[in-house]
């Protein structure tokens, strides 16, 4: 009772209510204070070095280099489904469209857009026929073992 009657103190109330206080206001607002300590230590790029625009434009270079890379690759695609017989058109327009996007804000949507005509494109059905009895692989666990002598131990 003794104990019931100490924690119920005005000054343990208002310790338990500040350290509440506390930890609330830390998760609530906590990541504010990290996001900036963090701006602190790594700035960014274009205010730390004079060869940063030299490092942002090579990459740059890099990931435009990539997008025209798979442009090729749907076109190439395109160029299979119509020598096939397919009416594929529009898809090389939609992925011309895709390619007038390579900037470094839309880059990732004219990606996006490509890989998502990569899979629309139509392709040829490959030719099947049934497994004949001879076609079957063997089981290897049934084979018999081969013949030798143990290891001595």
């Amino acid at each position: 009772m003794d104990l019931l009657l100490r924690l119920l103190e005005r000054r343990v109330v208002i310790g338990i209510a500040v350290v509440l206080a506390a930890v609330w206001a830390g998760g609530r607002w906590g990541g504010y204070a990290q996001g900036r300590a963090d701006l602190m230590m790594h700035p960014p790029a274009d205010a730390v070095s004079p060869l940063s625009a030299d490092i942002i434009k090579a990459s740059e270079a890099r990931e435009s280099a990539k997008l025209r890379g798979l442009h090729r690759v749907v076109s190439a695609e395109i160029a299979a489904a119509a020598a096939n017989g397919f009416n594929v058109e529009k898809f090389q327009h939609l992925a011309d469209n895709a390619l007038g996007l390579d900037t470094p804000a839309y880059r990732s949507a004219a990606i996006e857009r490509l890989n998502k005509l990569r899979l629309a494109i139509p392709q040829k059905r490959e030719a099947f026929r049934p497994a004949a009895a001879g076609d079957l692989n063997p089981d290897l666990f049934d084979s018999p073992r081969p013949k030798g002598k143990a290891a001595r131990r």
